[in-house]
């Protein structure tokens, strides 16, 4: 596995400010989205890079691209928020399926959230958070077999 959050930790937290300073808060839901995204953000502009390449492995190998796309961008809107959160499940996932156990009390957070029978999410989660809950693991552990 090449190296990854050590060349976009700083990118990430530019990333991070950005949002914070320029988010539009609309109700209760939209704020707590927006704090487990700006905590999760900070951990991984901030956890030691190579832990974190190894815990979202598979996540770099897929969803990298999305993942920079807002980054790199001016992007605070929903959809760019909404591509966050999949990534974010989707590590979560990982980790879930990787070491029984998810440590970031904000990844956990989402977890319990976003797969709670509570939340209605526009097509585009929805379809993401099938795909991470449902195909996901399979493939995380094929990958880990191949390894």
């Amino acid at each position: 596995m090449h190296p990854y959050f050590k060349d976009i930790q700083a990118d990430i937290l530019v990333y991070k400010e950005k949002l914070d300073k320029n988010n539009m808060i609309i109700d209760k839901t939209n704020l707590m989205f927006l704090n487990l995204i700006l905590n999760i953000l900070d951990y991984l502009g901030t956890y030691e890079a190579d832990i974190l390449d190894e815990l979202c492995e598979y996540n770099i190998l897929t969803m990298h691209q999305q993942f920079e796309d807002v980054i790199y961008s001016d992007a605070i809107n929903e959809k760019a928020q909404s591509v966050l959160l999949t990534f974010f499940l989707r590590i979560a996932k990982e980790i879930d399926v990787k070491y029984k156990k998810i440590e970031n009390e904000d990844l956990k957070n989402l977890y319990t959230i976003m797969t709670s029978k509570d939340f209605k999410y526009p097509d585009y989660i929805g379809s993401q958070k099938n795909f991470a809950l449902e195909k996901m693991p399979a493939n995380i552990t094929r990958m880990l077999q191949l390894k």
